[in-house]
């Protein structure tokens, strides 16, 4: 994961080597580099343990979680889930503002797991209930049509390879009128890290990536999807869903005055929010 002293988030890699291993994504998008390429979900399974303190003070965090905590309409009664949950970051969150049932769901029985734990150590664990699931493809997520009042998918869209499956299953899951809040790293840095990239490899088409170092030492690579925003919004569009809110924070002088890596990066859009309303 991005970490003050690396690159900020969907940053370029160098030129070394590249370590040929067993658990890595298909090939097509990757520079050269020493360096494990996971899929989404050996990678998240290999952060769990170490996800939330790797995460702590993370400056994009900080940005995407003010804007969609904002973005958000009154959960009050309502049935709430948080799709691509990890550790509980935002469905414990949703729990504290008062909904009446919390659904976190994701991929990683790992994730999962740790989100247990902090459930139990808040004491919400009446409140929320856990389940695996892919919100990726259609009936992925355990939870039946038209059952959830409002959703949060949080940085989760650019580590699928196209957003309308997606949104389309969380549409499925949505109630006449709800509300899905989807967060993502901006497409603005992912696709200047592309391009960095695609220049620093001689021509090859590289993708960016989340990068992080094992636990065993190993440096690590996620690949992430640039999704223009106009995609998502005609992905959006044909799942039925309306546009109702978007959110760009900016990284700004205070944040680059305490996180090195985002100096060059003034006035850039880190994340994406957005609010989107099913008919």
């Amino acid at each position: 994961m991005w970490r003050p002293s690396d690159q900020p988030p969907g940053g370029s890699g160098d030129s070394r080597t590249e370590k040929q291993v067993t658990r890595r994504d298909p090939g097509g998008l990757y520079g050269a580099l020493d360096a494990h390429y996971l899929s989404p979900a050996d990678g998240f399974r290999e952060l769990a343990d170490t996800y939330d303190q790797r995460m702590a003070g993370n400056p994009l965090f900080l940005l995407e979680s003010t804007q969609t905590l904002a973005a958000l309409p009154s959960l009050g009664g309502r049935v709430v889930a948080d799709l691509g949950c990890g550790t509980g970051r935002y469905a414990l969150q949703l729990a504290r503002m008062g909904a009446e049932r919390v659904f976190g769901v994701d991929l990683v029985p790992e994730m999962l797991e740790v989100a247990r734990r902090k459930a139990r150590r808040a004491e919400l664990s009446d409140l929320v209930e856990w389940h695996e699931g892919d919100a990726s493809v259609s009936g992925g997520l355990p939870l039946p049509d038209a059952s959830v009042d409002v959703a949060v998918c949080a940085l989760t869209l650019s580590f699928v390879p196209e957003p309308a499956p997606a949104l389309a299953e969380m549409a499925r899951v949505l109630k006449p009128g709800g509300s899905l809040v989807v967060s993502d790293y901006h497409p603005h840095g992912l696709c200047a890290a592309r391009g960095e990239g695609f220049e620093e490899s001689g021509g090859r088409d590289k993708a960016p990536y989340l990068r992080f170092t094992s636990a065993a030492g190993d440096e690590c690579r996620v690949a992430q999807t640039p999704h223009l925003v106009a995609d998502i919004f005609a992905a959006a569009r044909a799942a039925g869903l309306t546009l109702d809110h978007v959110a760009e924070p900016l990284a700004d002088r205070r944040l680059a005055n305490t996180y090195a890596g985002l100096r060059g990066l003034v006035g850039v859009p880190l994340a994406l929010v957005l609010r989107l309303v099913k008919g």
